[in-house]
């Protein structure tokens, strides 16, 4: 594939995000039910909704996750996202770094994260189609707290130029996993992990999975657009996100570290996907819309906002902290009851 259009792609992949942004309906854990404590004795000022990942402390337990990098108006997209992350205390994954070992200069747009963020925890990302030296290579390049490896099949698939051999992927994991200095994150980019990929993805020395469900970004719709046809039959490929969570922390039963990604818009959700496990939550594509429709200063108080209404949930659950809230008892109806109970999980 050529760098023109590779750097067209990451372009049209913003353009076309942005687009679907407006439309999406993000309700992804509205099968999912906190049980409100009626006797809560918390003290607001004092809540603690820190947490850990990959061995680092995260104040706020949220990621800016995966976005874009590579070309030139990416450098002041992930500029801003460092200052934002430097600010709010986040954690921030790059964008697919591939692009940076075909054109040197796309580099600096991946560099210039740590320059800003220099104490911040952040996560490089490559596909896993890479090789153990890309995969060290991208960690160095950012001087990274942990590597992404991202799996995107559908995405691949409904790219014309995308790629169709995937044997060896998980080989590949495995000898990166075994073989990187930090920790390895394999993370979906919106359909999902199912538990049996998870116990192979255990299986492979992994200890953080981010499951990426389906219910935010569509990659087979926003090839669709570029491509200017109309998926059909694969417009609701994958596993719903809070299917998908619960399922791989079925799996895993505590011997992985869980990020619940894919649709998340709210502290509401943030907190629900806390209550049921997860370690922290990944959001993108709402980050990346307020920011160019509406300026950094938006997305700070998007954060804030989250941040509120995350708290808001912990006080009236009774919670002081997120230990607290992944111990109250939970309500799961709807479509993700049934699927579940289909599976075997309740």
């Amino acid at each position: 594939m050529s760098i023109i259009t590779r750097l067209k792609r990451k372009k049209e992949h913003i353009k076309y995000s942005l687009i679907m942004e407006k439309h999406i309906k993000r309700d992804v854990f509205k099968d999912i039910t906190i049980i409100h404590n009626c006797l809560s004795e918390i003290y607001f000022d004092g809540l603690d909704i820190s947490s850990s990942l990959v061995g680092a402390k995260l104040d706020v337990p949220l990621i800016i996750n995966a976005m874009t990098g590579g070309f030139e108006e990416s450098y002041y997209i992930n500029s801003a996202l460092a200052e934002i992350a430097r600010e709010k205390k986040l954690a921030l994954a790059v964008g697919s770094q591939k692009i940076a070992f075909k054109y040197k200069h796309a580099r600096k747009s991946f560099e210039i994260v740590r320059k800003i963020n220099k104490d911040g925890v952040i996560f490089a990302n490559i596909g896993t189609d890479c090789t153990l030296d890309q995969a060290k290579e991208s960690v160095k390049m950012i001087e990274a707290n942990a590597l992404q490896l991202h799996l995107n099949v559908p995405q691949e698939l409904f790219m014309k130029e995308g790629r169709r051999d995937f044997r060896g992927t998980w080989e590949r994991i495995r000898e990166i996993a075994e073989n990187l200095d930090v920790p390895v994150i394999v993370k979906e980019v919106g359909f999902g992990i199912a538990r049996e990929e998870a116990l192979k993805i255990l299986k492979a020395g992994v200890k953080t999975i981010d499951i990426g469900g389906s219910g935010g970004t569509n990659f087979i719709k926003i090839e669709s657009m570029r491509q200017k046809v109309k998926p059909y039959k694969f417009a609701n490929w994958g596993i719903p996100t809070a299917v998908s969570l619960i399922e791989v922390l079925y799996a895993v039963e505590g011997k992985a570290e869980v990020i619940a990604s894919g649709g998340i818009k709210d502290g509401l959700d943030v907190a629900k996907a806390l209550a049921l496990g997860a370690k922290a939550c990944g959001i993108a594509a709402p980050i990346l819309y307020r920011l160019l429709k509406h300026g950094k200063k938006s997305v700070l108080n998007y954060i804030d906002e989250i941040i509120y209404e995350l708290k808001l949930t912990l006080a009236m659950a009774g919670a002081n902290n997120l230990k607290e809230l992944s111990e109250r008892p939970i309500y799961i109806g709807g479509n993700t009851y049934k699927w579940l109970k289909f599976r075997g999980i309740y």
